[in-house]
């Protein structure tokens, strides 16, 4: 099983720019970055910085343009995509059916992190968020916060 440590003050800061570009009316989203080999998380890109047309309509649609500057910056910065994570509107942070049938990165392992309340709860943990793990083959395997192997860390 994969696992995925993020750092309590990258995910803090993650949580407040969520907050921010969703401004309490529109879904928001980031990628979490990590270099090669390691499942620590050392930075993330904000949807919007890589497509600005990403968030426009309220909820996100991420065009080719932004996958195209996301693998730039990953390999500029010899850095690899862990997880994605993104905002719904209320407390349920289910997967939709385009979230379940458009993985952002449909590779085996890949975490969908789901923050509700457009990212305005506690930003020191993982409480109430959806984590689902890509299998493959439009196949999700859903964690339960307390067993998922993405865990915010003090280091």
């Amino acid at each position: 099983m994969k696992k995925l440590s993020v750092p309590l003050l990258l995910w803090w800061q993650l949580v407040q720019q969520l907050r921010k570009r969703g401004n309490g009316e529109r879904e928001s989203g980031a990628f979490i970055l990590g270099k090669p080999n390691c499942r620590r998380a050392s930075c993330f890109a904000c949807y919007d910085d890589l497509d600005e047309a990403a968030l426009l309509s309220g909820i996100i649609t991420f065009h080719a343009r932004g996958f195209a500057r996301l693998w730039d910056i990953c390999q500029e910065r010899n850095l690899r995509v862990l997880a994605d994570v993104h905002t719904h509107p209320s407390d349920w942070t289910g997967q939709s059916e385009s979230d379940r049938t458009h993985p952002m990165v449909a590779q085996s392992g890949h975490f969908a992190i789901i923050l509700p309340n457009f990212a305005r709860g506690n930003s020191r943990s993982l409480r109430g968020a959806g984590i689902y793990e890509y299998l493959s083959d439009h196949r999700w395997k859903n964690w339960k916060v307390k067993l998922a192997p993405v865990k915010i860390s003090l280091l």
